[in-house]
């Protein structure tokens, strides 16, 4: 399963140029007092190793609010790992957050890489999670926030990640999840997803035109605790 969802994800995106493989320093337009270091790969373990834009849309936002401040961080895909780096280097000085950067085997290296290129150890951790398996010990109990950048795009993992999503979230879960519109499919993640979560679109940040143009949305999924149909806003924001 692993491999298919490496190899189908390159698909559906192009490759980022040559030159922005290696190392990246990233402030995010200042919002970083010191550069976020992230190693990315060149797709030497697929599509996970390389910066997207919708990982930068939900870090950029997360920069500018100020939320997700403390508490048990979990974010699913994470790939290099931006988005939850990127949140633990703005924390380094609390004690009080706990985050962990997810995703297949495979990528675990790539993260842990990241996170020592940032002297983030303390504050970051690196771990497998599969979708659709039973959860891991550090992410049964007590999750606080989940962050998902760019982690809809092949359907025949659409039911594993919304199993995982379930298993993780009570209606207390705050889920931010950013993506990319790249096909009609994708539409049918979240037409799922809406019998158990209300899908919540997030407009009120910097750019969000800019993004919107890019077909690249943020979006708050809430926990229901009985199912419900999605609102009308949410339906017109998935079309787009």
């Amino acid at each position: 399963m692993d491999e298919l969802l490496l190899n189908s994800f390159e698909e559906l995106v192009p490759s980022r140029p040559v030159e922005h493989l290696g190392e990246a320093d990233l402030t995010f337009d200042g919002r970083l007092s010191e550069p976020l270091k992230i190693w990315e790969d060149g797709g030497a373990v697929g599509c996970g190793g390389k910066i997207w834009i919708a990982g930068e849309l939900l870090s950029r936002y997360l920069l500018d609010k100020k939320i997700c401040q403390r508490g048990k961080i979990i974010e699913v895909g994470s790939g290099t790992g931006l988005v939850g780096l990127c949140l633990g280097l703005s924390l380094r000085k609390r004690t009080d957050a706990e985050i962990w950067i997810t995703d297949i085997e495979d990528l675990v290296p790539l993260m842990q890489k990241n996170i020592e290129l940032n002297e983030l150890e303390d504050v970051v951790h690196s771990a497998t999670l599969a979708w659709g398996e039973p959860l891991p010990s550090y992410a049964k109990d007590g999750v606080d926030v989940i962050l998902a950048a760019d982690c809809v795009y092949l359907e025949k993992a659409f039911p594993l990640l919304e199993k995982t999503l379930l298993d993780m979230t009570n209606k207390d879960t705050l889920v931010l999840m950013s993506y990319r519109k790249r096909r009609k499919a994708d539409s049918k993640f979240f037409r799922k997803i809406r019998k158990n979560f209300d899908i919540v679109p997030i407009t009120d940040f910097e750019d969000y035109n800019h993004y919107l143009k890019q077909r690249t949305h943020l979006f708050q999924l809430v926990r229901r605790t009985a199912p419900q149909k999605a609102s009308e806003e949410a339906k017109d924001h998935l079309d787009q």
